[in-house]
């Protein structure tokens, strides 16, 4: 079952040209912010659902991080 994502929580994508791009091969790249406010790119999922859920763990991480630690990095 795949996971939906919240507004504002991040984007997946295929930056591949092809016809139909859910049925293609070509491998997923999430876009995100990071911990520091900074916009970030991953790429190499072989499905949404894992980009989907790469995504999901990582806005998990940036709530859960204190501020402290972010203003240190």
């Amino acid at each position: 079952m795949p996971n939906k994502l919240a507004r504002g929580r991040g984007s997946f994508f295929k930056p591949c040209e092809c016809r139909r791009p859910s049925g293609c091969a070509h491998l997923c790249t999430i876009r995100f912010r990071n911990t520091r406010g900074e916009q970030s790119e991953e790429s190499g999922f072989p499905t949404q659902d894992a980009a989907i859920e790469r995504l999901t763990g990582l806005c998990t991480a940036r709530r859960t991080t204190p501020w402290t630690i972010t203003e240190q990095r």
